[in-house]
């Protein structure tokens, strides 16, 4: 008896559903943390990708056999029994010539073509959002491969994206022209399409981290589409400077504060106003460190790294007779 046939979008919203319930179940008497494989100290924006990595998971089987033409075709007919015995419940005959004869029976389905290539595109973010961690919102547009069906994406819970096939509005389903040039695509076969995404970056993503967005690049006809690889790109900071871990910043001091002492406030990247005091003589170019106020450490975001600050003197243009005489009697006592 044939399977009934189910729609792939509603397919996927109840693997969703089912995971989360799963999840549920199986955290009940256990530490939740331990459920979804995160430290105690994990971030919102960690939680929800700990949660998705689980449920795509889940999902990944079905639509690897749902998006696939040949694999949904037994599915619809014979369940998911077709798919483990090969279809209609039964072996080939021809396989059996094909193992005692070698090549005696059908000769095997052609290796699939070769993915489309890599995109890179950049994703420009303020050294603030990779201190604090972001959610961001991320839209790309590519080219619909003919194929008389497009990807669509929408988001169906926090960061979790979920893509289906519709009907390219374009060809209306035809995915060619067979007579005359397509006035839509220009006989390329291709169209495009505007997709949107969710994009968490965690506390301490570092310069040049990858996102990869699995078969999102421009379709080419004939070819599974390529990987959209979006690049982080730090926004230079007006104050502050990253290496590694670690951040850089100046600050700049009067001649009077270089050699009494002084008590400065500087804003960090999360809002917090953070106090410099300095007792001793303060040489131009010093540096201090601060321990704990550098970046979040990546996957650690409780640790941080150092906070250097190189200390600049700023010396008076002019100084009046008194100011001179005042330092002669300063610098020539024993």
């Amino acid at each position: 008896m044939a399977a009934p046939r189910v729609p792939l979008r509603a397919l996927v919203l109840l693997l969703v559903v089912t995971t989360a319930c799963s999840l549920a179940l199986v955290a009940a008497g256990k530490d939740y943390y331990e459920v979804l494989g995160v430290s105690r100290d994990a971030s919102s924006a960690e939680i929800k990708r700990a949660f998705r990595k689980l449920s795509l998971k889940s999902v990944s089987g079905t639509y690897d056999v749902l998006s696939d033409d040949d694999k949904k075709a037994k599915y619809d007919r014979y369940g998911e029994e077709g798919l483990s015995n090969g279809g209609g419940g039964g072996h080939d005959p021809f396989d059996i010539f094909s193992q005692f004869f070698g090549g005696g029976g059908r000769q095997r389905r052609e290796r699939e073509p070769a993915r489309g290539p890599d995109v890179v595109m950049p994703l420009r973010v303020s050294l603030a959002d990779l201190y604090n961690g972001k959610s961001l919102q991320f839209s790309i547009r590519r080219e619909c491969g003919g194929h008389g069906v497009k990807m669509t994406t929408r988001r169906v819970g926090p960061g979790f994206i979920q893509q289906f096939q519709t009907t390219c509005e374009k060809c209306h389903g035809k995915g060619k022209i067979s007579t005359s040039t397509c006035p839509v695509c220009g006989g390329r076969k291709v169209e495009m399409a505007d997709l949107e995404f969710d994009v968490d970056l965690e506390k301490g993503t570092p310069d040049g981290f990858e996102v990869e967005l699995e078969n999102y690049a421009d379709e080419i006809p004939g070819q599974p589409a390529g990987h959209v690889r979006l690049q982080v790109l730090t926004v230079p900071h007006p104050v502050f400077t990253r290496e590694g871990d670690h951040l850089w910043m100046d600050m700049y001091i009067s001649l009077r504060e270089s050699l009494v002492g002084f008590n400065k406030t500087f804003t960090h990247l999360d809002g917090r106003r953070v106090e410099v005091v300095r007792e001793e003589i303060t040489p131009p170019r010093f540096v201090t460190v601060l321990k704990g106020e550098g970046m979040p450490k990546q996957h650690f975001s409780s640790e941080k790294g150092q906070l250097h600050i190189k200390f600049h003197v700023q010396f008076p243009e002019t100084l009046s007779n008194e100011q001179k005489l005042g330092f002669r009697d300063l610098f020539s006592m024993k």
